[in-house]
């Protein structure tokens, strides 16, 4: 989660610098759409994929010891 607070901090201290610089307003939204994309992207790397993939094996797992379960009550 550190890192995550980290980029996160990078990216609203580099849009609190586009807001103060004297840009272009066109380039100031491309570049904050950059960033949030940027963070959106980091965020899923290390936030959403492996809570997905975390979920995705206990299911297995679970699916796999009821079929193991079941094939146990046959034999008996």
């Amino acid at each position: 989660m550190e890192n995550n607070e980290i980029i996160n901090d990078e990216v609203i201290e580099a849009t609190t610098d586009l807001a103060t610089t004297g840009l272009s307003k066109g380039f100031k939204v491309g570049l904050g759409v950059g960033l949030t994309v940027l963070a959106g992207g980091v965020t899923y790397k290390y936030v959403i994929k492996p809570v997905v993939e975390k979920i995705k094996a206990k299911r297995a797992q679970k699916a796999e010891a009821e079929c193991f379960d079941e094939s146990e009550n046959e034999d008996a």
